[in-house]
């Protein structure tokens, strides 16, 4: 099964703008909603891709119910863009068979479409930070804001230790968040424990337990280009050791 070579048209993402009429005034108000860093919404594109399966009959038939079976469901399609890769729902077109002469089936095309997101999201990249909310520098890439991840692998120390609450907090240009977990002890042969600090979908885990993030706070974004970087954890009583890095997904707009 393979891509048509002339199978493949990736539409336009248009920003979502709106415009005010003014008496006396050319062109009127731009009343767009734009986020903090001065970028608007965009639209969902929509990407086609003509595809053709050969093989005999029974390939062909397998290759049809593989399709078949991602119809409708959220997938990624890597492959039209060396920048990342592209995410929405796939709908599956109708089977167009083609038969030789003594009415075998030789191969199949069907077209599919992708009402995808409108950005390309590259590798996941990872940043390594300092302890004790010492200061990094990093670049972002991508020409779209994305957002950061937290990880914080902590060594609890495995004697009987009192439960201990504790501040985890990542800050990103200035920007912070808190978040509060208990640090209860570790079994001997237990892992180091992970807390998740996910800013893309908002939520905050603890050994994979949902724990709060400040009132106040919000989750931080962050533009492509220059980035500041620190986190804690506070206080460090019943901790070994800790180790923490960022990982984020750049994204890309074509």
């Amino acid at each position: 099964m393979f891509t048509l070579a002339d199978g493949i048209s990736i539409d336009d993402a248009k920003p979502v703008t709106m415009f005010q009429t003014a008496p006396g005034r050319s062109g009127g108000w731009d009343m767009t909603l734009d986020d903090p860093y001065g970028y608007p919404a965009l639209g969902r594109r929509e990407i086609t891709m003509r595809i053709a399966a050969t093989g005999d009959p029974m390939e062909i038939e397998e290759a049809k119910t593989l399709v078949g079976g991602a119809n409708g469901r959220n997938v990624r399609i890597g492959g039209l863009t060396n920048l990342g890769e592209f995410h929405g729902r796939l709908s599956t077109g109708a089977w167009e068979d083609h038969h030789d002469a003594a009415g075998l089936l030789r191969w199949s095309v069907c077209e599919l479409t992708l009402d995808a997101e409108p950005c390309a999201y590259g590798p996941t990249q990872r940043i390594d930070l300092p302890l004790d909310g010492k200061t990094m520098h990093a670049s972002i890439r991508g020409n779209r804001p994305t957002h950061p991840v937290l990880h914080q692998l902590v060594d609890e120390k495995v004697d009987d230790v009192t439960p201990e609450s504790v501040t985890h907090t990542l800050t990103v240009n200035g920007q912070r968040v808190r978040a509060y977990g208990t640090l209860k002890g570790a079994g001997l042969w237990d892992e180091p424990h992970e807390l998740l600090l996910d800013c893309e979908n908002r939520q905050t885990t603890w050994q994979g337990k949902p724990i709060p993030i400040a009132i106040d706070d919000d989750y931080p974004g962050m533009p492509p280009g220059p980035a500041t970087f620190s986190a804690s954890l506070s206080p460090k009583t019943n901790v070994k050791k800790y180790s923490q890095y960022i990982t984020y997904t750049p994204q890309w707009l074509i």
